[in-house]
């Protein structure tokens, strides 16, 4: 599954025309990560196909980089989200199913009878 350069594909990247690849396309809409993967896999080998050595390090680097953000936010929005779980409640009114039942009788021990 290896494309070959032809000397026409080698004469557009010299004279810096970006050959038409959907490198840049949106993601595919799944929710299936095996997926995903697996086209983060065939855009990046498309590179190294496309742009060679020099521009696929620099690719590769760019989208490690990227990983690694991407990782560091999803661990801070996590995060986050566990610190409003255990926060402390704050004072107010608290209602609890096990709070003590009590019938009102409207009896007020101020009022003269």
């Amino acid at each position: 599954m290896t494309d070959v350069i032809t000397d026409n594909a080698d004469a557009r990247r010299a004279s810096g025309h970006a050959p038409s690849h959907p490198f840049a396309a949106p993601p595919p809409e799944t929710e299936d990560p095996a997926r995903q993967v697996g086209e983060i896999f065939r855009r990046l080998s498309g590179c190294q196909v496309t742009y060679g050595e020099a521009g696929f390090t620099r690719i590769a680097k760019t989208v490690l980089v990227a990983l690694g953000k991407a990782a560091l936010e999803e661990a801070e929005r996590q995060a986050r989200h566990l610190r409003e779980r255990t926060a402390p409640v704050g004072p107010g009114i608290r209602v609890s199913a096990t709070a003590r039942r009590v019938d009102f009788d409207g009896w007020d021990p101020g009022e003269q009878d």
